[in-house]
């Protein structure tokens, strides 16, 4: 958890982790230790701060490992959108594992099992999240005033 020695100039991971777990339920990630679980939301992280990759405001790759920081402050809605694209990533991971066990276990097999719901739900979800984001970003930049001066 956050620490009092952190400088509010900057954004910390955990802030941002926060996010991201309280829009997702997961029965793995509780089972994971704390280096574990570090790990999954740091790659969570990454992979979607990718969609960042043309936003102009901020760079998003700019951030500090050791300090477990990203070396600028975050908005809220930054954070919240950071926190969507890591749910993208996470719900991309189960769509994966979903579509090898169905390939595992084979089609008919895999349907009477799962059904076709979850996956579908799943590309759903995926679909929409990535729409969402795209939309956020777009927005927060021709808002900015800062980057494109008074846009009338």
């Amino acid at each position: 958890m956050a620490n009092e020695s952190n400088d509010p100039k900057y954004t910390y991971y955990e802030e941002v982790y926060k996010a991201f777990l309280n829009t997702i339920d997961s029965y793995d990630l509780p089972r994971l230790d704390d280096d574990e679980l570090a790990d999954v939301l740091y790659g969570y992280m990454d992979a979607g701060r990718l969609v960042f990759s043309t936003y102009i405001a901020k760079d998003f790759m700019d951030d500090d490992p050791e300090n477990k920081r990203f070396n600028f402050k975050m908005t809220r809605i930054e954070i919240t959108l950071l926190a969507q694209a890591m749910k993208l990533e996470w719900v991309r991971e189960h769509l994966n594992s979903e579509e090898l066990m169905r390939k595992a276990i084979g089609d008919r097999d895999y349907t009477t099992v799962q059904g076709y719901q979850y996956i579908d739900r799943l590309q759903n979800m995926e679909k929409q999240l990535s729409r969402e984001i795209t939309t956020q970003i777009n927005r927060l930049e021709y808002s900015n005033s800062e980057l494109y001066g008074e846009m009338k």
